[in-house]
This record gives C-alpha cells, structure tokens and sequence, in this order.
C-alpha cells in the first residue's frame, strides 16, 4: 500500500511464471525491483529503513500498509546487513561498563569507541568472560588502543591489564566519587546506630545532605529546612562524620588540579591523612586508592571517562521503554549497536 496524498494507492503486478520444456519445472522470472520470495518492493524496503530511524514499528506499519513482523524484519535484515562486521583499526580510546537489562536479560557489557559513541561489543554477563570476543576482533584488527577508561570493577579492570598491555586504563572519576559516597553512606549509618537519642534526631535525614556538593545546599528562611545549617549541625555532632565528609570534599575536587603532579601530590596526602585518621572506613579507603592511584593519575594524560558509555546505558533504557521490552535478543542487540545514530530531546 503506497499513500498518495490523503488516499492510499495499490499497484497490482502479474508476474509471470515460466515452464522449463525439459524438466517441466515451473520458475518465477527474477524481478529487477524486489528480492525473490519478498511480496514488496526494494524501494518500499528503502523507505520502511528510513521511516524506522524516525518512528516506531507500530507507526511504520500503519502508514505502510504492512504488517508489524513484516516490518520488523526488513528493519532487522538492514541492521545485521549494516553490523556484519566493521573496522576496528582506527578505534584509540574505549570504555567498558556493564548494563542492567531485567530480571529476564540480566547484564550486558558493552565496549564503546569514545571518539564516535559507537558501541563496539555487546557481551553477555559481566566480567572478563563478556569481553573475550571483543579481544579476539581487536587482535585481529590490529587497533593501538592508547586508553580505555573503566568503573573500579575487578574484571573490567584485571582484563584490560592483561590483554592491552600498551593501554593507559583510566579510573572513571564520576564512578570513584560515587564509590566513596557509598562508604560515607555506611559511616553515617553506623554512627547513627551507636549516637545518643539526641544525636540521633539531627543524623536522622542527612543522608542526601552528605552526598551533596556544597554548592548545591539549598538555603532557606526556615532553618530547619535550610540544608546548610542541617548539614553544619550534622557534622557538629559526629567529628568521624565531619572528618569522612571532608575528605569526600577532597577526593571530589582532586580532578579539578591543574596537572598530574599537583594531583598526585593531592591524592598522596589525602591517603596518608586518611591512614592517621583512625576511622576504618577511610584506612581501608587509603589502601584502596593508593592500589588505583596509577589508574586515577592516569586521567591527565587521556581526559576521558564512561561518561558517554552512561548516556547510551540511559538510551539504551529508553529504546526499552519505548518498545515495551523486545523478545528477540537478536533484534535488540542490532538495535544497540544502531543507538549511536538515535538522539533524544525533552519536548514541551
């Protein structure tokens, strides 16, 4: 069904059928204008392709006149086309993170090239195990990663050592900050257990407050309402709690040191004063960080992060949502590595 204008226009063509005299066997003639088997058109493929970069299925069915299936597979049939294979030499800086599917789906790692936003890989789980067929195609591609930038976890972390040896591997610091807050979190908590009645009532809600950036505290007229004075008075009760908070202050505003000696010096001194401080949480911080210290420092020489890794793990969740979930694994892994050329906007 082709739409003309407000009206919707059928073409009807006989094709023939042709009788070979010598084996009696009935063929259909090839056609220039459509693929055998297939009761619609190239051009009509062509249009259905460029109508799903704009629309859903749904639609594209309707304007189209074909079915939903129909759709879906001329639309898959051009992805696994598109993704088949693709070149892997010119890709210097990457980020792995994993992503959370759904209680049927579960994880996904995915590998991403920093310098277009194209996903590279999709691995099932999560772990060193999600990444060894990445490994295979980026050996025999011969690419000269120079960076890849990870979270702190172990796998992702112990599989970029092992298999890209030449490669700086640089700590996200979004995910460092995030890492920290945690412990700050579990301090408070544990504090809170062991204060006073009295204590209790002023820690009671400052959790958010804890995790805020100063800059971001909201005042306001009535002070039991102003976040600042809620936080100085949550600090002023608890010094374990003022002294982890501070140094969350410290670690934050590390990557905002002009260059990688100033920023070592800073993260030197923010472990040996975590260390003195008799708090466990921050001595097993100190011990952590001073492991990673390498990966953090790393940051200044390839300023990159997962940052963009993130912005597809929230398109990712949106092509989800659009589509009410998506049945077929196939279909939904084409669509991923298709997402780089999706954008999304706030409308109203």
């Amino acid at each position: 069904m082709i739409p003309v204008g407000n009206k919707k226009t059928e073409l009807v063509v006989e094709v023939p059928r042709i009788q070979c005299k010598n084996c009696g066997a009935i063929k259909q003639p090839h056609l220039g204008f459509a693929d055998p088997k297939k009761h619609y058109t190239r051009s009509l493929e062509r249009f259905v392709v460029d109508l799903c970069q704009v629309t859903t299925i749904q639609d594209v069915a309707a304007l189209t006149g074909l079915s939903w299936d129909t759709v879906k597979e001329i639309h898959k049939k051009h992805l696994r086309r598109k993704y088949k294979s693709f070149n892997l030499k010119k890709v210097r800086h990457i980020a792995i993170d994993e992503v959370y599917l759904g209680k049927k789906r579960k994880f996904i790692t995915l590998v991403l090239d920093l310098r277009t936003g194209r996903v590279l890989h999709i691995g099932q789980g999560k772990g060193k195990e999600a990444l060894k067929g990445f490994w295979v195609r980026l050996k025999r591609s011969k690419a000269k990663i120079e960076a890849a930038a990870t979270d702190m976890a172990s796998g992702y972390m112990a599989a970029v050592l092992e298999h890209l040896p030449e490669a700086d591997l640089v700590l996200d610091h979004f995910h460092l900050v995030k890492w920290f807050n945690e412990k700050l979190s579990v301090l408070r908590r544990q504090l809170y257990h062991q204060a006073l009645q009295t204590e209790k009532a002023v820690l009671k809600g400052s959790r958010w407050l804890l995790l805020k950036a100063p800059e971001n505290l909201k005042a306001h007229s009535n002070p039991a309402k102003d976040e600042r004075l809620r936080l100085q008075a949550a600090l002023e009760v608890n010094q374990p709690l003022a002294t982890a908070y501070y140094m969350k202050e410290r670690l934050r505003l590390l990557f905002r040191c002009l260059d990688k000696d100033k920023a070592d010096r800073e993260l030197t001194a923010w472990i040996d004063e975590a260390r003195s401080s008799g708090i466990k949480i921050l001595t097993d911080a100190a011990g952590k960080l001073q492991q990673w210290k390498p990966f953090i420092l790393n940051w200044y020489s390839h300023r990159i992060s997962t940052s963009k890794l993130e912005a597809t793990n929230r398109k990712i969740g949106t092509l989800q949502r659009n589509a009410c979930g998506y049945r077929d694994e196939e279909y939904l892994k084409l669509r991923i590595y298709n997402i780089h050329t999706s954008t999304y906007a706030l409308t109203g």
